[in-house]
């Protein structure tokens, strides 16, 4: 079948998979494949914007359209994966049509950071960063309609991490393709994001030991036991913030300890960190700035979740962004950590919003998710949901906290409740996971509940799992309507959510 600048390319029976059933199982089910915009780019690479589509059998006329992940470049498997950790099942057993997308490009699988390549080529970006969404979601509908020969009920967005900010492009830039958006961990200022994640990177350089090949060792800025003295401090200073003392910090917003008085005074070696890691750890969590004073992204929460985070396990990746697909002119480099290391921030930041031909269109115009305007979305009925982890070294509940402040000017709080809810997930790293969280809830569920029978959510029950590292496996939060956070109620289990209240 031709679908609109394109092609299926493949359509196969699919039989459901044997028990037991997991979140990677599957129905009896139709796979469906295709290929819209094939082409060859200015740098010579082969481009298509590929789609999985599975058509369930036992279909519930909905429509889930899956977002990406790192810099997409593969075909995810379209499976319809749940939010947050441990969830049993997919939205394809559930019985919604689903479709992925590779956004355009693959990765160069014979080139050195081949991942990033496509930012040489300017509609790649604007395929990877907006464009993909309206023009999947055609193909994926008129498919829909000719297979079952019905028309859709409802059609439903969920992404997190660079999905979460195809998400909110979704509300902001597509009112009309979609009932209900669920956007996790969403990397909505990701431009901004990549720029703080060079800066990390360089103060790291300044206090990490060196490796083996003679580069700061970035994995290691911090040894165990000065992580443990991050922990240790946040949990003294924010534990009983929320009323119990519970290994956790409920109550955000009025955690702001004092990092200089975590350094070492004259004789003390244990319970403190060096001058210089003191120094560090507190310019990580106040966030980058320009020479001049300006935010670059957003400070970080003080939850003990943080501290296995000093590790910039993300810094390759935003600097593989950086360089070579949000700033204009790219850098394209094989030392991506070189360029990370040694980039010039002022620059950098400055190269996010400018344009050079052939690139016509800035980074953070065809990347960012970041207007409040959704007034189209608001007037055709449409239901945003967001959450976030407090322990999510990634994308910052305060770049949250600050977007959705945007959306109340424009509304008023009353209004912007009506279309769009705010959920900070505490101790959750990012998009599931976390020491000292719980990460396993039923995000997805509530929006539904939300969109098709007016039920708006203001409270979630969110469980604790051993296989996300925590102490205290079984433990429920409240995950409460932000700005509303869980306090205890002073008698009370501490180890269950009835115990707490949202305040």
């Amino acid at each position: 079948m031709s679908v609109d600048g394109g092609h299926v390319t493949m359509a196969e029976a699919t039989a459901a998979s044997a028990p037991p059933v997991t979140a990677k199982s599957v129905p009896d089910h139709c796979l469906v494949r295709g290929a819209t915009n094939e082409r060859t780019g200015i740098d010579g690479q082969p481009y298509a914007l590929q789609f999985e589509l599975r058509l369930p059998v036992e279909w519930n006329e909905r429509f889930y359209y899956q977002g990406g992940s790192g810099v997409d470049g593969i075909l995810f498997e379209a499976l319809g994966t749940y939010s947050g950790g441990g969830n049993p099942r997919n939205a394809l057993l559930d019985g919604y049509a689903v479709v992925t997308t590779d956004s355009g490009h693959q990765a160069v699988a014979d080139k050195p950071n081949g991942r990033f390549l496509f930012g040489a080529d300017p509609q790649a970006r604007l395929e990877y960063g907006n464009m993909q969404i309206p023009q999947v979601t055609a193909a994926a509908k008129s498919l829909i309609g000719s297979f079952y020969g019905e028309a859709l009920k409802f059609s439903y967005f969920y992404g997190s991490s660079n999905g979460g900010r195809q998400a909110m492009i979704a509300a902001q830039q597509y009112p009309d393709l979609f009932n209900g958006i669920l956007a996790s961990a969403p990397g909505f200022r990701l431009a901004q994001a990549s720029i703080q994640a060079l800066y990390q990177a360089q103060i790291s350089a300044k206090v990490a030991p060196k490796g083996p090949d003679g580069l700061p060792d970035l994995k290691n800025t911090l040894t165990a036991d000065e992580k443990a003295v991050v922990v240790t401090k946040i949990l003294d200073a924010c534990d009983m913030l929320d009323g119990a003392k519970d290994g956790m910090v409920s109550r955000i917003s009025a955690c702001q300890p004092d990092v200089a008085e975590w350094a070492c005074k004259a004789g003390e070696t244990t319970g403190c960190l060096p001058e210089a890691k003191a120094d560090y750890v507190k310019k990580l969590f106040a966030g980058a700035y320009t020479s001049d004073g300006r935010q670059i992204y957003a400070p970080w929460p003080f939850d003990p979740g943080m501290a296995d985070q000093t590790s910039n396990s993300y810094f390759f990746l935003f600097a593989g962004e950086a360089s070579h697909i949000y700033t204009t002119p790219p850098t394209i480099t094989q030392d991506i950590v070189g360029y990370g290391l040694s980039a010039d921030i002022d620059r950098e930041f400055a190269k996010i919003s400018a344009t050079a031909a052939p690139f016509t269109v800035a980074g953070t115009d065809l990347t960012n998710g970041e207007s409040p305007d959704m007034d189209k979305f608001r007037a055709n009925g449409g239901k945003l949901m967001i959450y976030n982890g407090t322990a999510d070294f990634a994308f910052s509940v305060y770049d949250v906290a600050a977007y959705y402040k945007k959306v109340e000017q424009r509304y008023g709080a009353d209004a912007a409740r009506d279309f769009v809810r705010v959920f900070f997930v505490p101790g959750m790293a990012h998009t599931r996971g976390g020491s000292f969280g719980t990460d396993q809830f039923d995000a997805f569920g509530a929006l539904t509940q939300w969109v098709e029978k007016g039920i708006a959510p203001t409270r979630m029950i969110s469980t604790a799992r051993a296989e996300a590292g925590v102490k205290w496996p079984g433990r429920t939060r409240p995950l409460c309507l932000y700005p509303s956070e869980a306090v205890y109620d002073g008698h009370g289990d501490v180890e269950k959510a009835e115990s707490f209240v949202c305040q």
